[in-house]
C-alpha cells in the first residue's frame, strides 16, 4: 500500500487519482455555469441538442463528480491516518502547513471580490453631486436585523465548534473511561449544536434572497453583493460538510485517548475562517450602504 522511508519520517503513499477527478469536476462546473449565463458561447452543436437542458446535465454531472471524488479522497485519508497509522507527525505538519496556505488563497480569493466592492462604491461616491451608494433606484438591506441576526447565529456557531475541539482535546488525553465519555458527549453535542446553527444561518440567507429588492442583474451593485455572499454562502456549506463529517468521527471514537484529531482542528480553522469573512461583510457591504462605517468613526473620535 505504501513506501515507507525510515530515516526521514516521510511515506510515499499509493498514487490516487482523486485530483484528477476533481480538476474534471471544477472545469466542468465552472464551464456549465458560464454557458448557462452566456449561451453556447459560438460552439457548435447538433440540432437535435436541446442546448439549456445540456449545460443543466453538465451542471449537475460535474456536480456528482466533484462530490465522488471529494468524498473519495476523505475516506482515502481517514482510513490511511486512522486505521493504517499511515502518517507521521512529518506528515501531519506538513497537513497543516497546506491546510493553512489553502485558508490564505480563500482569504486573496475574497479579497479581490471586496477590491470589486469598494472600487465600484468609492467610484461612485466620487462623482460630484449625482454619485451615491447604492445607487439611485437600490434600496439596501438594513443591517441591524437579518443582516446581524445571521452574525449572531454564525459566531454562536463559530464558540460551539470551539467549544468541540475544547473537549475533544481533554478526551484524547484522558484514558478514564468516564471522563472520557463526558467529554465525548460535549463534543457531540456542541458539534451539532454548530452544525443546527450553521443550517439555520443558511435558512436565513435564502430568505434574505427571495426577500430582497434587487437581483444580481441590478447594476454593479447587485453583482457584486451576490457575489460576495453567495460565494461566501457556498463557503458555508462546504464548512457544515466538514463538521458534519468530523460529527461523524466523533461519533466513532476517531479522536479518542492520544489520537490525532488534526482533521478537526482544521474543519474549526475552516468554520472561524467563515465566520471572520461574514463579520468582515457585515461590516462593509451590508453597513457601509447605511453609514455603518461613518457611525463607528464618530463614535471612536
Amino acid at each position: 500500500m505504501f513506501f515507507s522511508v525510515g530515516r526521514t519520517g516521510y511515506q510515499s503513499l499509493q498514487h490516487s487519482a482523486w485530483p484528477f477527478e476533481i480538476s474534471l469536476g471544477v472545469v466542468g462546473l465552472a464551464s456549465s455555469i458560464v454557458m448557462l449565463l452566456h449561451g453556447n458561447m459560438g460552439i457548435w452543436v447538433p440540432m437535435w441538442y436541446d442546448e439549456v437542458s445540456g449545460m443543466v446535465i453538465m451542471f449537475y454531472f460535474s456536480i456528482f463528480i466533484l462530490m465522488h471524488s471529494i468524498i473519495s479522497w476523505w475516506m482515502d485519508m481517514v482510513f490511511e491516518g486512522t486505521f493504517m497509522g499511515d502518517y507521521t507527525s512529518f506528515e501531519r505538519l506538513n497537513i497543516r502547513w497546506g491546510f493553512k496556505l489553502f485558508v490564505l488563497s480563500e482569504i486573496f480569493f475574497f479579497f479581490f471580490f471586496f477590491w470589486a466592492w469598494f472600487y465600484s462604491g468609492i467610484g461612485e461616491i466620487s462623482v460630484k453631486f449625482v454619485g451615491k451608494w447604492p445607487p439611485v433606484g437600490v434600496k439596501a438591506i438594513y443591517p441591524w436585523r437579518v443582516p446581524f441576526l445571521n452574525l449572531l447565529l454564525l459566531v454562536s456557531s463559530g464558540m460551539f465548534s470551539q467549544a468541540s475541539k475544547w473537549a475533544v482535546s481533554c478526551h484524547s488525553k484522558e484514558l478514564d473511561t468516564k471522563k472520557s465519555g463526558h467529554y465525548k458527549f460535549a463534543a457531540l453535542l456542541s458539534m451539532m449544536v454548530s452544525i443546527l446553527l450553521g443550517l439555520l444561518f443558511l435558512w436565513v440567507q435564502s430568505e434574505e434572497y427571495y426577500w430582497c429588492s434587487y437581483t444580481i442583474a441590478d447594476g454593479v451593485f447587485g453583482s457584486s453583493f451576490y457575489m460576495l455572499t453567495g460565494f461566501h454562502g457556498m463557503h458555508v456549506m462546504v464548512g457544515l460538510g466538514f463538521l458534519l463529517v468530523c460529527w461523524f468521527r466523533l461519533l466513532w471514537s476517531h479522536f479518542s485517548f492520544r489520537r490525532s484529531f488534526l482533521g478537526l482542528q482544521n474543519a474549526i480553522y475552516y468554520w472561524h475562517f467563515v465566520d471572520v469573512v461574514w463579520i468582515f461583510l457585515f461590516i462593509f457591504v451590508y453597513g457601509w450602504p447605511h453609514k455603518l462605517l461613518t457611525g463607528v468613526w464618530l463614535w471612536t473620535y
